[in-house]
């Protein structure tokens, strides 16, 4: 009988041959609670660096994950963020995070998520010259991006120069970056699994044990140790009730929330509904009322009566008068 606290104690091998793992019910690594459980648990830098390399597509001699902790308490507030932070080759700062769900304003927060990033490396190092590279990456299992790439990575760059102010410095190559110190990679998993691409670089077999392909992931995991390790540790995980309550907890609160923001987005356009029809009956009204008074003063003016009058008795404008003399 497989006994989850042994794992604690006893080699993962020993562990996995008293586990069916054609029984277990895998937990998505697309889910933010295991996603950090598997790359960012301290022990686990070479998973973690094998994804950044694969993604980055850099050799990484250097890794410190730096928030290896998941506060319990923090799995079921509905806006917490179990995001990965880690320091590579000690020149580049990086903010990872799988992001399940609400992808509002997505933009904005990526920027939040660098600007915090810069914001704490720069309390360390005080100058301005020793800061840190920073890169976030944001893998979402949503399709936001008007573009044609499962992966998208954006830079600060320099708009078009306006003919109005060029000006011929003999500049034959002209600097296109502000800075590539800023970097955002964001990997959008359904376009991935609408490619269906054959296995073939270290990104694609990353996207198909992310993405949950259970098929691909026995192929990748053959061709890789990092992978093949962090499969074994998900099927430990995935068999472990504890970690099942957790991933249940983290899912929960997850739901809870986007069900709370479908139903104020569902009263809030009923309320504006609502609101719009009351507005347009009034409306209707007031129109009404003035098409009333337009047909008065219009029968007045052809009676010979001064408009002064006329503006007494239906408070219409001069104006408004005067535009029905020439009907």
């Amino acid at each position: 009988m497989y006994n989850p606290k042994k794992f604690d104690t006893m080699k993962g091998e020993i562990l996995l041959k008293q586990i069916d793992v054609k029984e277990v019910d895998m937990l998505p690594l697309s889910n933010d609670y295991v996603f950090k459980r598997i790359f960012g648990k301290g022990g686990n830098e070479k998973i973690l660096k094998s994804l950044l390399e694969a993604i980055l597509k850099i050799q990484i001699q250097k890794i410190e994950i730096k928030n290896p902790e998941i506060p319990k308490e923090t799995l079921d507030e509905k806006l917490s963020i179990l995001d990965i932070r880690a320091e590579i080759n000690e020149d580049t700062m990086i903010d990872i995070e799988m992001q399940v769900g609400n992808t509002t304003a997505i933009d904005r927060r990526l920027v939040v998520y660098n600007a915090k990033l810069i914001a704490g490396d720069t309390k360390v190092s005080k100058e301005y010259k020793n800061v840190k590279d920073t890169i976030v990456i944001c893998i979402l299992n949503d399709m936001i991006i008007k573009r044609n790439a499962y992966l998208s990575l954006a830079m600060l760059k320099y708009e078009q120069t306006e003919e109005i102010r060029y000006v011929n410095l003999g500049y034959k190559d002209e600097e296109e970056y502000l800075t590539k110190m800023v970097k955002y990679y964001i990997i959008e998993l359904p376009k991935f699994k609408k490619k269906k691409p054959k296995v073939g670089d270290l990104l694609e077999k990353w996207l198909y044990v992310i993405g949950g392909d259970q098929k691909m992931i026995e192929e990748c995991k053959k061709e890789n140790e990092e992978i093949k390790e962090a499969v074994k540790q998900l099927t430990e995980m995935s068999a472990d009730e504890y970690e099942r309550e957790l991933y249940e907890i983290r899912e929960r609160s997850r739901l809870t929330y986007n069900t709370e923001m479908n139903e104020a987005r569902r009263k809030g356009l009923a309320e504006g509904k609502a609101e719009g029809r009351a507005e347009g009956k009034a409306e209707g009204r007031v129109e009404g009322e003035n098409e009333e008074k337009r047909k008065i003063a219009k029968k007045m003016l052809e009676e010979g009566l001064d408009i002064k009058i006329i503006q007494k008795v239906t408070n219409l404008s001069e104006e408004e008068i005067k535009a029905l003399m020439s009907h």
